[in-house]
């Protein structure tokens, strides 16, 4: 997988498990409103994580570090 698609990958993730959080988690007391906001922010985390990674990528492979084993 590319390291430009991790951030686009971590928005989905964020916003489908913010979703679910929120509507499984509001007792049906306004369920969409929560799954809705949850979801926004959750998004938003995950596309900031995977930025993050994007970025840690980059650096170890500019920097010359060497790799694990594993990849």
């Amino acid at each position: 997988m590319r390291r430009t698609v991790w951030p686009v990958a971590g928005l989905i993730v964020g916003a489908v498990a913010g979703g679910a959080w929120g509507w499984f988690g509001a007792g049906g007391y306004e369920a969409n409103d929560s799954a809705i906001g949850t979801a926004f922010l959750c998004g938003l985390a995950g596309l900031l994580l995977g930025a993050v990674a994007c970025r840690v990528a980059e650096w170890r492979d500019r920097s010359g570090r060497p790799r694990s084993p594993r990849g």
